[in-house]
């Protein structure tokens, strides 16, 4: 008898696996989304028709399923449990779905609304000036009290404009006149200063140039005289004056040179009697 009982099997107990908790997981995210947007009721059919076909799998093969299920029996009870979630998700999705209006209900509707709309919005006028071409440039007329300006529009065609609108346009205009010619002034300005610093630098260059060609130019003109000097016969050597010889003052007297100082040609102390430099005074 003992014996009996150590051969009988003993049963194991239910350990959640690894994919129970990956499959719960899922189910609560899933749940947390559908509590966000209202959809409690599609939460729980969702889950009911997923646990009817986990029982089933149990009580037709007689086999645990992921969610524990021992036996056949467990499985019979838990196919009950998904039907009844099954119908108490029905009827919570019947309760939180908005109510709907039929069809034609709403069609009458819109088609009521539509027509009170239109006929309380006034059709435009289909003779109004406003936005067509005109053929004078500043001209104006008044429109059902509203006045008009003939105003050159951006494509270069006259057309009507409001007199409020017209004068905008011709203010961005001007604005944009203005400053394409304060571009093209500042351009110029650019240009002018680029050909004054060129005229400059070119007035530099022809004045460096110029000195340059003018000392080059001493140059060769001082190189030429010396070259001249060099090659110019040498002026003739003056022979000096022979020494005058008076004998007496008698010959001085008839030469008429008479008479005779220090240092003159013909001077002589012996013609210097009295030795006051002046020879043959008397």
């Amino acid at each position: 008898m003992s014996d009996t009982k150590a051969a009988r099997p003993h049963k194991s107990t239910w350990q959640p696996a690894k994919s129970f908790w990956i499959t719960a997981a899922i189910w609560l995210l899933i749940l947390i989304i559908c509590i966000a947007t209202g959809g409690l009721g599609v939460w729980i059919v969702l889950f009911a028709l997923f646990a009817i076909l986990t029982a089933l799998y149990t009580l037709v093969s007689g086999r645990r399923s992921w969610l524990g299920l021992p036996n056949r029996k467990a499985g019979g009870t838990a196919v009950g449990a998904g039907v009844a979630a099954l119908v108490l998700g029905s009827v919570v999705m019947s309760a939180t779905m908005p109510a709907t209006e039929p069809v034609a209900e709403v069609a009458a509707t819109t088609t009521a609304t539509t027509t009170a709309t239109a006929t309380k919005t006034p059709s435009p006028s289909a003779k109004s000036a406003l936005y067509t071409k005109c053929t004078t440039a500043a001209e104006s007329k008044k429109e059902s009290g509203t006045a008009l300006t003939c105003t050159l529009g951006d494509d270069g065609t006259l057309v009507w404009l409001t007199e409020s609108r017209s004068k905008e346009m011709v203010a961005e205009r001007a604005v944009v006149t203005a400053k394409e010619e304060a571009a093209k002034a500042a351009a110029k300005k650019v240009e002018d200063d680029k050909a004054a610093a060129v005229a400059a630098e070119a007035t530099k260059v022809a004045a460096v140039n110029a000195a340059a060609q003018q000392a080059a130019s001493d140059d060769a003109a001082r190189v030429a005289a010396q070259q001249a000097a060099q090659k110019a016969p040498a002026p003739p050597v003056q022979a000096p004056p022979a020494a005058v010889y008076y004998a007496n003052c008698a010959a001085v007297r008839a030469a008429g040179v008479a008479p005779i100082y220090r240092g003159q040609p013909g001077y002589s102390s012996t013609l210097d009697r009295d030795g006051d430099g002046i020879a043959c005074e008397k």
